[in-house]
């Protein structure tokens, strides 16, 4: 079975769920990685809007996937 966006970035990031929203750093890290993600399509529009607004901690909605990517780009951006 395949993993879920969230599944797929607490093994990345090598954390629990929670921290992704919790720990600023991992926040970030994780919307960005959520926007540098190729072939988006793989996971239902649905499943993005649940990853995002989990991590963001408000509701997001998204008509298609190039919104996503649109809505995502701002966390592409790294800060030093």
């Amino acid at each position: 079975m395949k993993k879920g966006l969230l599944e797929k970035l607490t093994e990345q990031h090598r954390t629990v769920i929670s921290n992704l929203r919790l720990v600023p750093e991992l926040k970030w890290a994780a919307l960005g990685d959520l926007y540098r993600l190729p072939n988006k399509e793989q996971y239902p529009l649905k499943e993005w809007e649940e990853a995002v607004s989990y991590l963001l901690g408000c509701t997001v909605q998204f008509a298609n996937y190039q919104e996503i990517e649109t809505s995502l780009k701002p966390f592409s951006l790294e800060v030093k």
